[in-house]
């Protein structure tokens, strides 16, 4: 079963890029307004459905909201930007390699020893970044 909700997740993301990438030439910090408010409140209510409490302290609430600022509203601000600029592929292959450069500053953080298979996805990555955002056409 858990197949099919990790298809759908794919699906509905690739949809909701599409959409951004025709919003992308609107003003990126409306696009991020909206898609914030209405995926945090979406978030909301599924943690108050599942039965997650609010946090009743103020340092609680203003750390997750500065987060969620940081993590989400900037990263879908600059996303959308580039789009406006970059176009959606070289913007999207750009953007898929920044797993691999957070996996890198944990490794730092946490002292723990990158695998081979990190380097050998790594460069995958980086050539597949590389080949999507060439001018030229090698092939």
């Amino acid at each position: 079963m858990g197949f099919l909700f990790v298809l759908l997740a794919c699906i509905f993301w690739g949809t909701e890029n599409n959409c951004t990438r025709v919003l992308s030439k609107n003003n990126p910090l409306q696009i991020v307004l909206l898609k914030g408010i209405f995926s945090g409140s979406g978030s909301l209510i599924i943690a108050l459905c599942i039965g997650e409490k609010i946090p009743q302290t103020l340092w609680v609430i203003l750390s997750v909201l500065l987060l969620g600022f940081v993590a989400y509203g900037l990263s879908i601000f600059f996303y959308t930007y580039a789009q406006r600029t970059l176009g959606a592929a070289r913007t999207s292959a750009y953007y898929a390699i920044t797993p691999f450069i957070g996996t890198g500053l944990s490794f730092l953080i946490f002292k723990n020893a990158p695998t081979y298979f990190y380097f050998i996805a790594l460069i995958f990555m980086i050539i597949g970044a590389f080949l999507s955002s060439s001018d030229e056409k090698l092939f």
